[in-house]
């Protein structure tokens, strides 16, 4: 039922973006235009997000923000920045992309970030990783793939079962391993059509905490004439995986750069996305250990002719 019920929000809110932007004035169908030079970043631009909606079944509300900086020639460099409450405790992250980039063809970098989710005096989360783009047409192929790392941390357990319960069968209170971040392998792969040069929608896979999800997601800019290289656009993103790995939320996203320019030659000059917020923390609940406490709980329960 969760599932379903994810897919129904997902593809709700893809929905209302998508006919948000049927008003939109757009240029004509065919293939995008980018700018006649071969710079990874279109001089120093950035972004603001604001957004809400629910991850891993908790309440997820903040904002995010990028910087984008060129170096030398087809060089540049992103710093990101996240500021938000995860149910109901503080998550904050940054991260940073070192790239070359080809806007007509694609790009390649490195790509690390740390996270820390103020739960049980801290859940830290690092992602060290190359980062790929394809540009074909209008489509985009988006890859980071590499070794994601943290620490461990341990909380109390609370149990759906009376107190009585537990004091007959010997039990007072129960610590054990609530999250534990593993080192390991973990990717996120998109694939990204523009419809138009102002919208676009994606479908991915994501394998975060030791979790795979389907990614679906859209984004589409505002009519609203901000001029002075600024751009407004409202966006949905979607998780429908295993575990706690499930999530829907939107915003809306302001972009400032050098000068005016659509969705698909911003995303394609100016700057690369990063990692999803928030599900490296979420999914590494130690379900193990969770899992074994359950089972004693009730071989206790039935053993006592509950």
């Amino acid at each position: 039922m969760r599932i379903r019920k994810a897919l129904l929000q997902s593809t709700m809110l893809v929905g209302v973006v998508g006919a948000t932007y049927l008003s939109v004035r757009d240029a004509k169908a065919g293939e995008p235009v980018f700018a006649p030079n071969y710079a990874a970043v279109d001089g120093v631009n950035g972004k603001v997000a604001g957004l809400g909606g629910t991850l891993g079944h908790m309440g997820y509300y903040g904002s995010r923000g990028s910087l984008s900086v060129p170096l030398n020639g087809p060089y540049g460099v992103q710093f990101d920045g996240t500021l938000a409450s995860l149910g109901g405790r503080a998550y904050g992250k940054v991260g940073a992309h070192l790239f070359w980039r080809n806007p007509a063809m694609g790009l390649l970098g490195v790509y690390a970030d740390y996270a820390r989710w103020n739960q049980f005096g801290g859940v830290n989360v690092a992602h060290v990783a190359g980062e790929g783009e394809y540009y074909w047409g209008r489509f985009t192929l988006q890859v980071i793939a590499g070794v994601e790392l943290g620490n461990t941390v341990s909380g109390p357990l609370y149990y759906n079962v009376q107190p009585a319960t537990l004091f007959r069968n010997g039990f007072v209170a129960a610590y054990a391993t609530d999250y534990d971040v593993k080192t390991r392998f973990f990717d996120q792969v998109s694939l990204k059509y523009y419809w138009t040069d102002n919208w676009d929608t994606y479908i991915g896979h994501r394998y975060l905490g030791g979790e795979h999800a389907l990614a679906l997601g859209s984004e589409a800019a505002l009519p609203i004439g901000l001029g002075g290289g600024r751009l407004a656009s409202a966006f949905v993103e979607g998780r429908i995986g295993s575990g706690e790995y499930q999530g829907v939320w939107g915003g809306l996203k302001f972009y400032f750069g050098q000068a005016d320019k659509t969705l698909i030659r911003r995303h394609r000059e100016d700057d690369p996305p990063g990692v999803d917020d928030g599900f490296g923390a979420v999914n590494n609940v130690d379900k193990d250990v969770l899992k074994a406490v359950a089972v004693i709980l009730c071989g206790e329960c039935q053993g006592g002719g509950d």
